[in-house]
């Protein structure tokens, strides 16, 4: 009796935890660099009738007004080359719990360049690094089968393609469209 009773009870928590575990997640796909296997987001952008140093002067200045400290975002700023490196960050969080709060999932950082020529630039989203006591590359969280692997990742990469997104949109807003200027003794 005590026998059946006790395999009734494990039979019971295994299927129990059978149930609690998840279907296996298919990472989101992001685009991939085929030489260096990295995420990489690249395009260029053609804007007709600007020279490369007003498309420049267009792209320092959204570096200067899209990130909060430009000064700590620009690695590399080169005016007779037109193009700028940076290293931006920006925060992840966790998937709300069951009341609903979102939690610190971490900062990620990332390489911008930005090229302008004659009539055209070209930008190059990549090296996304989860900061971390080492270095952990965010192309990890795209292995579904590696150990260590848990589906929260999955979030992660959803956060890193929207933040990409949002950036180079942004960027081409910027680069493609005259600032309005406004008239300051209007108001």
């Amino acid at each position: 009796m005590i026998r059946s009773l006790i395999a009734g009870l494990l039979i019971v928590s295994s299927l129990s935890a059978v149930a609690q575990k998840q279907a296996p997640v298919t990472p989101v796909s992001l685009p991939v660099d085929s030489i260096t296997k990295l995420i990489t987001y690249e395009k260029v952008v053609e804007v007709k009738g600007l020279s490369a140093d007003e498309l420049y002067s267009r792209i320092y200045e959204w570096f200067k007004t899209y990130y909060k400290n430009p000064t700590e975002v620009i690695r590399e700023n080169d005016s007779t080359k037109f193009k700028i490196v940076g290293k931006p960050r920006y925060r992840m969080s966790n998937p709300p719990d069951k009341d609903g709060t979102k939690t610190d999932g971490g900062t990620v950082q990332y390489t911008i360049t930005v090229g302008a020529r004659e009539g055209r630039f070209r930008y190059e989203l990549t090296s996304f690094n989860w900061k971390q006591l080492s270095n952990y590359p965010c192309e990890r969280w795209t292995d579904a089968s590696a150990p260590g692997y848990i589906p929260i990742y999955n979030d992660y990469l959803i956060q890193l393609d929207k933040t990409a997104n949002d950036v180079i949109k942004a960027l081409i807003d910027a680069a493609t469209h005259e600032k309005s200027v406004k008239d300051k003794d209007k108001w």
